[in-house]
């Protein structure tokens, strides 16, 4: 393999740069209209180019070319496979009227779920009567049918109506797809529905309107998981209280219709309000566990990994199979093959895969918000943070060595920290032992104290965790301003805090519905366990709340003015690549004095496009010598904000 660093790193890690590619295709052909043959064929061309040519300029430009066409290409073709007969058509065409009574027929997806007052059904609708005309479609909509006793188990109201998954189903209802009129900035409810992958959603008057007609053959081990996953539902509700079941059932299940009113602000207001979203941190530390446990009995590699990833990929279909957990559920997979075979694990590689994969299957994913924060986010934390971290523990623990004789080449405001959170004398001193040479290392006598009473650990997990939790809502300001128009200036804190907790909870109350099996005596310590860590989690966001310390309320920038938001990553960018480049142990040369020269510089410009998204000056809208009356829906009724010539 070649030596030098960057012909090796780029062939270590090729799909993240491929998968760049590939999204800006995606994102071309989102703006400008392609010919799909004129695509495949310049497509076919470059990637021939890449092949034959032997420069490895060219040869890499026109592979990365290849790639953006084959994104513009797939874009294309999602746009064009769209049937004729999908429900979604037929309403945005006018063919059917939303909120007009139809007759659906299709089959169960899952059973049942319970909701606060009501059962949802997912169904996947093959027939539609409307007006007295039947007409086969295609299409998935989600049905909410009111529950005449919300004391009665689910599982007792599907039996009752011999309900499971695999049922074909005929019901009466009404479907909604329209937009109506909206809030500025609100998302269309047609494109909220359809990045849930819903042609509609409508609601049944009784269970008397829902006739069952048979059961087709389905996948029986995807049906008992779901079946579990409505159990485990139940089970929170019916032994924690109302706030603590709703936390969970949003957290590990990704059934957010519990989570109350109260709670639900203080998530949001504290910008914590991912944790209860299924994400690719609960997919990870769910299979972490596994793999942990599978490591106490047994030492067979393949053994824990087809264990552990059928087990998450259970979890992972059985909660939706959203993007961020079909993401970490592809990332796990992918790290883990690596570790059974053998070979280092790339983060930048697999998180390239990942992506490639989640737009190829489905390009249009590319413009879906969830899409942009789970990627964004973990590209922070596999790109910036973590490999900060990495270099920051090198400082820390230096010693002497072959690859780095001499000490790293920092301020001491710098390494003096790093020192306090990293170095061990007592591991010095164990492998100074090992060693046939001898010396000394000079370490401030203050520093040494602190590192020896026990809090070493727990302080570097604390700033470790600040550092990653600070990075990451960096790079996440423009996302968040745009799709939530709100900043939490204590987050950072909020994070850590509220993750903490909410992972005790979880073991707490997943062991209680288990031991509840058994003995609900012994679950009532698990469930008290479970409420109690659900108060100190709220405890905190709640006292910042009270006080007005948690976030910003602020407005986005609209038209040309998004660009701004574009120009904040490129600073960004640069910091990563310098950060990636920097070597702490290096001696002085010309690429630390350019180092100097671009860093604070990009630092500044940073700092300057933070200013311009938070503090919005160019947001107001310019007069234009019209008046303008927009009238706003408040929750009560309607109010009318009128701007004057």
């Amino acid at each position: 393999m070649p030596e030098d660093g960057e012909h090796r790193n780029f062939h270590r890690s090729p799909m993240f740069p491929l998968a760049i590619s590939f999204a800006a295709g995606i994102f071309v052909s989102g703006v400008i209209e392609f010919d799909l043959k004129t695509a495949l064929a310049a497509c076919a061309v470059f990637a021939v180019a890449s092949l034959m040519i032997r420069n490895r300029l060219v040869r890499t430009v026109s592979l990365l070319t290849a790639f953006a066409l084959a994104g513009v290409s797939l874009s294309i073709i999602e746009k064009q496979s769209v049937a004729p007969d999908r429900l979604k058509i037929l309403y945005d065409n006018g063919t059917v009227r939303s909120g007009d009574p139809v007759e659906i027929e299709g089959v169960l997806i899952g059973r049942p779920e319970p909701s606060v007052d009501a059962a949802v059904l997912t169904l996947g609708v093959e027939r539609i009567t409307y007006r007295g005309t039947q007409r086969p479609v295609s299409g998935k909509v989600r049905l909410f049918m009111p529950v005449t006793n919300p004391r009665v188990r689910m599982t007792e109201r599907a039996d009752h109506l011999a309900l499971k998954h695999g049922s074909r189903l005929r019901i009466a209802c009404r479907l909604e797809r329209s937009d109506e009129f909206l809030n500025p900035g609100v998302i269309p409810k047609r494109e909220m529905l359809d990045r849930l992958t819903l042609d509609a959603v409508g609601s049944v008057k009784s269970e008397l309107l829902v006739e069952k007609i048979a059961d087709e053959s389905v996948f029986i081990p995807l049906g008992w998981v779901r079946d579990q996953r409505v159990e485990m539902i139940e089970g929170f509700r019916n032994n924690l209280s109302g706030p603590a079941a709703g936390v969970m059932i949003a957290s590990l299940l990704g059934d957010r219709y519990f989570v109350d009113k109260d709670t639900a602000d203080l998530f949001r207001e504290g910008g914590t309000f991912h944790i209860l979203v299924i994400s690719g941190l609960h997919v990870t530390f769910i299979g972490g566990l596994l793999l942990l446990l599978l490591r106490q009995i047994t030492r067979n590699r393949w053994v824990q990994f087809l264990v552990t990833v059928v087990g998450l990929w259970a979890y992972a279909f059985a909660v939706g199979a959203d993007v961020p957990v079909v993401r970490a559920a592809l990332m796990f997979t992918a790290i883990s093959f690596a570790f059974v075979a053998y070979r280092e694990g790339s983060g930048i590689n697999s998180l390239g895969l990942c992506a490639m994969v989640l737009l190829v299957w489905r390009p249009s994913d590319l413009f879906n918000p969830s899409f942009q924060l789970t990627f964004v986010s973990v590209t922070a934390l596999i790109v910036v943070a973590f490999p900060l971290i990495d270099k920051l523990r090198q400082i820390g623990t230096w010693t002497p060595s072959p690859r780095q004789p001499f000490p790293p080449d920092v301020p001491a405001w710098l390494r003096r920290p790093c020192e306090m959170l990293y170095w061990s004398e007592d591991a010095w001193k164990f492998e100074s032992k090992r060693q046939i040479w001898t010396a000394n290392l000079f370490k401030s006598p203050a520093l040494a104290r602190r590192t020896n009473n026990g809090l070493q650990t727990p302080v570097r997990y604390l700033v470790e965790g600040l550092l990653v939790s600070l990075i990451v809502q960096i790079c996440m300001l423009p996302l968040s301003v745009v799709y939530f128009h709100r900043v939490s200036v204590i987050s950072v804190v909020l994070n850590i805090w509220v993750g903490f907790f909410i992972a005790l909870e979880s073991f707490a109350a997943v062991i209680g519905v288990l031991v509840n099996q058994i003995s609900s005596l012994l679950a009532t310590g698990f469930f008290m366990l479970a409420e109690m860590f659900n108060w100190l989690m709220l405890l905190l966001p709640r006292l910042f709340a009270d006080n007005g310390w948690v976030s910003l309320r602020l407005p986005a920038y609209a038209g040309f003015g998004r660009a701004v938001f574009c120009l904040y990553f490129l600073p960004i960018i640069l910091l990563a690549f310098i950060l990636h480049r920097w070597n702490p142990f290096e001696l002085k040369s010309r690429w630390s004095v350019v180092r100097a020269a671009v860093l604070y510089p990009t630092l500044i410009a940073l700092f300057l496009l933070s200013g311009i998204i938070v503090f919005h000056p160019f947001s107001a809208p310019r007069p234009d010598g019209r008046l303008h009356i927009d009238f706003l829906d408040v929750g009560q009724g309607d109010s009318a904000l009128v701007t004057f010539p």
